[in-house]
């Protein structure tokens, strides 16, 4: 039998494309690269709603004007449904899913305003939290992409 469908394993593969496109970004770009912050940002949306539609939210819920690209109403409906159990989030971690949704969600990263002012977390900290939301989630994705196939 498949599942058809949004899944938490086809999220959280999704997050970790992204990811691996943001270090590939990272390791080529000279200065500040927004095309990386883009990419590990889309890679936490990813990872969390991963989480969040294992946990029971529904796709349709994640695509609300409430969540929709928002990391940090993403992250605070994970952390109310018990992400700490999956990956134990570090209070600067918190912080920085926090400062890059402020950007993220806003376009900022994808449409260029020269001359505007960007508020970004430090590269190495949004690297770092990325890769353990992508890492820290793949057992509970399996468990819960072993649950749907029976």
């Amino acid at each position: 039998m498949s599942v058809q469908g949004a899944t938490p394993s086809g999220f959280l593969t999704h997050a970790r494309e992204f990811l691996v496109a943001g270090e590939l970004v990272l390791n080529k770009a000279r200065g500040v690269s927004l095309p990386a912050y883009f990419l590990l940002g889309r890679s936490v949306e990813l990872s969390l709603k991963a989480f969040l539609l294992g946990s029971g939210m529904t796709a349709t819920d994640m695509k609300s004007r409430k969540f929709g690209h928002n990391l940090a109403a993403l992250l605070v409906a994970a952390l109310g449904r018990g992400i700490e159990a999956e990956v134990k989030l570090e209070p600067v971690e918190v912080g920085v899913i926090k400062l890059l949704s402020y950007d993220y969600m806003e376009k900022r990263f994808e449409y260029r305003d020269t001359g505007g002012t960007c508020h970004l977390p430090l590269i190495d900290v949004t690297e770092k939290v990325t890769r353990r939301l992508v890492v820290g989630l793949e057992s509970f994705c399996s468990q819960c992409g072993a649950d749907e196939r029976t």
